[in-house]
Protein backbone atom coordinates (compact mmCIF):
# COMPACT_ATOMS: atom_id res chain seq x y z
CA UNK A 1 0.00 0.00 0.00
CA UNK A 2 1.52 3.14 -0.95
CA UNK A 3 1.83 6.34 1.44
CA UNK A 4 -0.06 9.22 1.12
CA UNK A 5 2.53 11.97 -0.55
CA UNK A 6 2.98 14.75 2.13
CA UNK A 7 2.09 18.39 1.51
CA UNK A 8 5.04 20.66 0.67
CA UNK A 9 5.81 23.41 2.99
CA UNK A 10 4.84 25.79 -0.14
CA UNK A 11 1.42 23.80 -0.30
CA UNK A 12 0.76 24.03 3.58
CA UNK A 13 1.48 27.98 3.63
CA UNK A 14 -0.94 28.18 0.98
CA UNK A 15 -3.47 26.44 3.28
CA UNK A 16 -3.00 28.16 5.98
CA UNK A 17 -3.67 31.41 3.81
CA UNK A 18 -6.92 29.88 2.63
CA UNK A 19 -8.20 28.87 5.88
CA UNK A 20 -7.61 31.86 7.58
CA UNK A 21 -9.53 33.51 4.27
CA UNK A 22 -12.17 31.08 4.78
CA UNK A 23 -12.65 31.90 8.67
CA UNK A 24 -12.37 35.34 8.40
CA UNK A 25 -15.02 35.75 5.38
CA UNK A 26 -17.23 33.66 6.96
CA UNK A 27 -17.24 35.89 10.04
CA UNK A 28 -17.87 38.63 8.78
CA UNK A 29 -20.78 36.69 6.55
CA UNK A 30 -19.22 36.45 3.18
CA UNK A 31 -19.54 33.39 1.27
CA UNK A 32 -16.19 32.41 -0.68
CA UNK A 33 -14.95 30.02 -3.39
CA UNK A 34 -11.30 29.51 -4.95
CA UNK A 35 -11.57 30.19 -8.69
CA UNK A 36 -7.27 29.56 -9.20
CA UNK A 37 -4.73 28.82 -7.42
CA UNK A 38 -1.57 27.87 -8.35
CA UNK A 39 -1.42 23.86 -8.44
CA UNK A 40 2.62 24.11 -9.72
CA UNK A 41 4.75 26.32 -6.87
CA UNK A 42 1.38 26.98 -4.49
CA UNK A 43 1.98 30.76 -4.39
CA UNK A 44 -1.06 32.25 -5.48
CA UNK A 45 -5.01 31.87 -4.75
CA UNK A 46 -7.74 33.80 -6.08
CA UNK A 47 -10.84 33.62 -4.57
CA UNK A 48 -14.83 34.91 -4.90
CA UNK A 49 -16.34 36.75 -2.31
CA UNK A 50 -20.38 37.82 -2.01
CA UNK A 51 -22.48 38.85 0.61
CA UNK A 52 -26.25 40.35 -0.20
CA UNK A 53 -26.82 43.53 1.91
CA UNK A 54 -30.52 44.51 2.25
CA UNK A 55 -31.94 47.66 0.84
CA UNK A 56 -35.39 49.19 1.14
CA UNK A 57 -37.24 47.16 -1.07
CA UNK A 58 -34.88 44.26 -1.97
CA UNK A 59 -30.79 42.91 -1.12
CA UNK A 60 -28.53 44.01 -3.24
CA UNK A 61 -25.53 41.59 -3.95
CA UNK A 62 -21.91 42.63 -3.76
CA UNK A 63 -19.31 40.44 -5.25
CA UNK A 64 -15.33 40.96 -5.27
CA UNK A 65 -12.38 39.02 -6.37
CA UNK A 66 -9.09 38.80 -4.34
CA UNK A 67 -5.60 38.08 -5.27
CA UNK A 68 -3.10 36.43 -2.77
CA UNK A 69 -0.03 36.45 -3.49
CA UNK A 70 2.73 34.48 -1.02
CA UNK A 71 6.32 36.14 -2.20
CA UNK A 72 9.80 33.91 -1.65
CA UNK A 73 10.71 36.52 1.10
CA UNK A 74 7.21 35.08 3.01
CA UNK A 75 5.45 38.03 3.08
CA UNK A 76 2.15 38.46 1.08
CA UNK A 77 0.20 40.66 -1.16
CA UNK A 78 -3.48 41.29 -1.73
CA UNK A 79 -5.74 42.54 -3.83
CA UNK A 80 -9.58 42.80 -3.46
CA UNK A 81 -11.70 44.46 -6.93
CA UNK A 82 -15.29 44.46 -6.96
CA UNK A 83 -16.85 42.59 -9.23
CA UNK A 84 -20.74 44.14 -8.88
CA UNK A 85 -22.04 47.36 -8.65
CA UNK A 86 -21.46 48.50 -5.51
CA UNK A 87 -18.51 47.85 -3.35
CA UNK A 88 -19.94 47.73 0.13
CA UNK A 89 -17.82 46.56 2.91
CA UNK A 90 -15.18 45.17 0.64
CA UNK A 91 -12.92 47.25 2.23
CA UNK A 92 -13.09 46.38 5.47
CA UNK A 93 -12.95 42.73 4.47
CA UNK A 94 -9.45 43.62 3.06
CA UNK A 95 -8.80 44.74 6.30
CA UNK A 96 -9.50 42.26 8.47
CA UNK A 97 -7.84 39.82 6.34
CA UNK A 98 -4.78 41.67 6.29
CA UNK A 99 -4.77 41.35 10.19
CA UNK A 100 -5.62 37.65 10.35
CA UNK A 101 -3.19 36.85 7.76
CA UNK A 102 -0.29 38.82 9.27
CA UNK A 103 -0.73 37.06 12.84
CA UNK A 104 0.08 33.54 10.70
CA UNK A 105 3.59 32.95 12.62
CA UNK A 106 5.49 32.47 9.45
CA UNK A 107 4.41 36.16 7.55
CA UNK A 108 7.07 38.53 7.64
CA UNK A 109 5.58 42.13 8.00
CA UNK A 110 5.63 44.26 5.07
CA UNK A 111 8.69 47.11 3.97
CA UNK A 112 8.45 50.35 5.16
CA UNK A 113 7.67 51.04 2.16
CA UNK A 114 4.56 49.12 2.19
CA UNK A 115 3.66 50.14 5.13
CA UNK A 116 3.75 53.84 4.14
CA UNK A 117 1.92 52.97 1.11
CA UNK A 118 -0.96 51.21 3.41
CA UNK A 119 -0.86 54.18 5.34
CA UNK A 120 -1.51 56.67 2.69
CA UNK A 121 -4.54 54.36 1.44
CA UNK A 122 -5.92 55.16 4.99
CA UNK A 123 -5.57 58.41 5.04
CA UNK A 124 -7.41 58.92 1.97
CA UNK A 125 -9.63 57.41 3.49
CA UNK A 126 -10.33 59.03 6.50
CA UNK A 127 -10.32 62.67 4.51
CA UNK A 128 -12.88 61.40 1.84
CA UNK A 129 -14.89 60.27 5.18
CA UNK A 130 -14.93 63.83 7.39
CA UNK A 131 -15.42 65.34 4.06
CA UNK A 132 -18.55 63.68 3.35
CA UNK A 133 -19.99 63.67 6.86
CA UNK A 134 -22.04 66.36 6.48
CA UNK A 135 -23.67 64.52 4.11
CA UNK A 136 -24.53 61.68 5.89
CA UNK A 137 -25.65 63.90 8.85
CA UNK A 138 -28.55 65.06 6.97
CA UNK A 139 -28.94 61.79 5.79
CA UNK A 140 -29.61 60.80 9.90
CA UNK A 141 -32.40 63.26 9.68
CA UNK A 142 -34.23 61.87 6.56
CA UNK A 143 -36.13 58.54 7.90
CA UNK A 144 -38.69 56.16 6.76
CA UNK A 145 -42.20 56.78 7.32
CA UNK A 146 -41.97 59.77 9.96
CA UNK A 147 -39.88 58.19 12.33
CA UNK A 148 -37.80 60.07 15.07
CA UNK A 149 -34.90 61.82 13.33
CA UNK A 150 -31.07 61.41 14.24
CA UNK A 151 -30.05 65.08 15.32
CA UNK A 152 -26.28 66.29 15.49
CA UNK A 153 -26.97 68.67 18.65
CA UNK A 154 -23.60 68.50 20.10
CA UNK A 155 -19.65 67.37 19.99
CA UNK A 156 -20.77 63.40 21.56
CA UNK A 157 -23.43 62.96 18.37
CA UNK A 158 -20.59 63.92 15.92
CA UNK A 159 -18.59 61.24 17.57
CA UNK A 160 -21.38 58.86 17.36
CA UNK A 161 -21.87 59.24 14.25
CA UNK A 162 -18.39 59.52 13.29
CA UNK A 163 -17.92 55.97 14.94
CA UNK A 164 -20.05 54.36 13.22
CA UNK A 165 -19.05 55.13 9.65
CA UNK A 166 -15.33 54.91 10.89
CA UNK A 167 -16.24 51.09 11.83
CA UNK A 168 -17.23 50.52 8.42
CA UNK A 169 -13.52 50.80 6.90
CA UNK A 170 -11.67 50.02 9.88
CA UNK A 171 -11.95 46.85 12.54
CA UNK A 172 -9.64 48.30 15.53
CA UNK A 173 -11.57 51.98 16.33
CA UNK A 174 -10.60 52.94 19.52
CA UNK A 175 -12.77 55.76 21.12
CA UNK A 176 -11.68 57.79 24.23
CA UNK A 177 -8.18 56.52 24.63
CA UNK A 178 -5.92 58.83 27.26
CA UNK A 179 -3.19 60.73 25.58
CA UNK A 180 0.12 61.48 27.24
CA UNK A 181 0.25 64.58 29.50
CA UNK A 182 0.70 68.08 27.80
CA UNK A 183 1.29 70.86 30.43
CA UNK A 184 0.76 69.09 33.49
CA UNK A 185 -2.77 67.25 32.33
CA UNK A 186 -3.77 64.65 30.01
CA UNK A 187 -6.86 64.38 27.94
CA UNK A 188 -8.25 62.07 25.92
CA UNK A 189 -8.52 60.83 22.27
CA UNK A 190 -11.42 60.77 20.54
CA UNK A 191 -10.69 57.99 18.39
CA UNK A 192 -7.14 56.17 17.37
CA UNK A 193 -6.74 53.95 15.05
CA UNK A 194 -3.83 52.55 16.42
CA UNK A 195 -2.98 50.06 13.47
CA UNK A 196 -2.59 52.85 11.54
CA UNK A 197 -1.47 55.26 13.96
CA UNK A 198 -4.10 57.60 12.65
CA UNK A 199 -5.35 59.98 15.43
CA UNK A 200 -8.75 61.65 15.35
CA UNK A 201 -9.75 64.75 17.13
CA UNK A 202 -13.56 66.06 16.84
CA UNK A 203 -15.12 69.72 17.59
CA UNK A 204 -18.30 70.55 16.79
CA UNK A 205 -18.44 74.79 16.04
CA UNK A 206 -20.42 77.21 18.00
CA UNK A 207 -21.34 80.70 18.70
CA UNK A 208 -18.88 80.43 21.30
CA UNK A 209 -16.32 78.21 19.55
CA UNK A 210 -15.21 79.96 16.65
CA UNK A 211 -12.11 81.12 14.75
CA UNK A 212 -9.64 81.78 17.60
CA UNK A 213 -10.84 79.39 20.00
CA UNK A 214 -11.09 76.35 17.98
CA UNK A 215 -7.82 77.43 16.28
CA UNK A 216 -6.24 78.00 20.23
CA UNK A 217 -7.66 74.11 21.23
CA UNK A 218 -6.31 72.88 17.74
CA UNK A 219 -3.01 74.16 18.34
CA UNK A 220 -2.23 72.92 21.56
CA UNK A 221 -3.77 69.29 20.01
CA UNK A 222 -1.31 69.68 17.65
CA UNK A 223 1.48 69.96 19.94
CA UNK A 224 0.87 67.02 22.72
CA UNK A 225 0.38 64.66 19.91
CA UNK A 226 3.78 65.46 18.70
CA UNK A 227 4.94 62.87 21.34
CA UNK A 228 2.06 60.27 21.30
CA UNK A 229 3.47 56.80 20.77
CA UNK A 230 1.19 55.61 18.54
CA UNK A 231 0.04 58.78 15.90
CA UNK A 232 2.18 59.84 12.90
CA UNK A 233 -0.78 61.34 11.75
CA UNK A 234 -3.48 63.87 13.24
CA UNK A 235 -6.47 65.02 12.03
CA UNK A 236 -8.48 67.51 13.29
CA UNK A 237 -12.15 67.56 12.58
CA UNK A 238 -13.98 70.73 12.73
CA UNK A 239 -18.11 70.12 12.38
CA UNK A 240 -19.42 73.79 11.51
CA UNK A 241 -23.00 72.95 10.11
CA UNK A 242 -24.01 76.59 10.77
CA UNK A 243 -21.12 78.13 9.64
CA UNK A 244 -19.75 79.49 13.12
CA UNK A 245 -16.30 79.43 10.88
CA UNK A 246 -15.74 82.41 9.31
CA UNK A 247 -12.47 81.84 7.31
CA UNK A 248 -12.28 77.87 7.44
CA UNK A 249 -9.99 77.70 4.45
CA UNK A 250 -7.53 79.57 6.38
CA UNK A 251 -7.73 77.78 9.39
CA UNK A 252 -6.83 74.83 7.58
CA UNK A 253 -3.96 76.09 5.32
CA UNK A 254 -2.54 77.82 8.47
CA UNK A 255 -2.31 74.49 10.81
CA UNK A 256 -2.25 71.89 8.04
CA UNK A 257 1.42 70.13 7.27
CA UNK A 258 3.95 68.60 9.07
CA UNK A 259 4.29 70.06 13.05
CA UNK A 260 7.46 68.76 15.08
CA UNK A 261 10.80 67.46 15.15
CA UNK A 262 9.90 63.90 13.85
CA UNK A 263 7.34 65.25 11.19
CA UNK A 264 3.40 64.76 12.62
CA UNK A 265 1.19 64.56 9.29
CA UNK A 266 -1.97 66.82 10.35
CA UNK A 267 -4.84 67.56 8.40
CA UNK A 268 -7.52 69.89 9.50
CA UNK A 269 -10.62 69.93 7.97
CA UNK A 270 -13.59 71.91 8.59
CA UNK A 271 -17.16 71.49 7.13
CA UNK A 272 -19.35 72.18 5.53
CA UNK A 273 -18.28 75.05 3.87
Amino acid sequence: MSKKKQPSPQEQQLQQVIDVIAQVSRNKGWENRITNMDQEFFRSVSVHVEKSFPKEQYHELVTGTMEIDIKKNEQIRFSLAKTSFYGYGLENLLAALKTELHEIPWVKENSPQKKTEEQNTSFHIIEQILHRFDKAARQFKRRYNGRPTIEVTDEYDVQDGLHAILKCYFDDVRPEEYSPSYAGSASRVDFLLKKEQIIIEVKLASSKLTDKKIGEQLIIDIQRYQTHPDCKSLFCFVYDPDGHIVNPVALENDLSGLHGKNGLKVKVIITPK
